[in-house]
């Protein structure tokens, strides 16, 4: 138990970590070469990195068949892509 425990904080850490470089990457190349499309992709992955997170969360739970915990982790998943959705249409 303690060693699953161990390997999803990992696994959190590490999407934690590759999400918040590679939008720093980009937003430094963005802002370097002036780049509009670089900037708007560094604030994407920015805000696609808690999502990630939750990804991660929600199939380690599932993994360890934590199902109370999962269940909710899951509903916050679904709650984050519904607004993402909704936000997605109302762009003008």
């Amino acid at each position: 138990m303690k060693g699953e425990v161990g390997s999803l904080d990992r696994a959190i850490e590490l999407v934690l970590s590759v999400g918040v470089i590679a939008s720093g990457a980009c937003l430094i190349v963005g802002l370097v070469l002036g780049s509009s499309p670089m900037l708007r992709w560094g604030i994407l992955l920015l805000l696609a990195t808690p999502v990630a997170r939750v990804v991660v969360v929600t199939l380690g739970l599932f993994r360890r068949r934590d199902w109370l915990f999962a269940s909710i982790s899951l509903w916050i998943f679904l709650v984050l892509a519904s607004a993402a959705s909704v936000g997605l249409h109302l762009r003008p």
